[in-house]
């Protein structure tokens, strides 16, 4: 695999999409953790982590870069859409 921001990118967006996906379309979320809203968004997250991990791990920095700008990119505009207080 070639050691490239792009590839990084499409990495790291996969899995918060899918959280999206199956929350919108999807009562996956009323089954599993009715009372925590952003479980599902924490696990696309810890997944992405683990993608990171290995991406380093082989050397592959550029891909490590991509993961890291796409899975902060998703949390912020979660916090954006769902308007979360502190």
């Amino acid at each position: 695999m070639k050691n490239n921001i792009w590839i990084g990118l499409g990495l790291g967006v996969i899995f918060p999409l899918v959280a999206f996906l199956l929350l919108r379309f999807t009562a996956i979320e009323l089954y599993f953790l009715p009372e925590k809203p952003m479980a599902t968004y924490t696990i696309a997250v810890l997944i992405n982590l683990v993608f990171l991990r290995f991406a380093y791990r082989s050397g592959n920095d550029q891909i490590g870069k991509g993961i890291i700008i796409m899975t902060f990119l998703a949390m912020i505009l979660y916090l954006i859409t769902h308007k979360v207080t502190v």
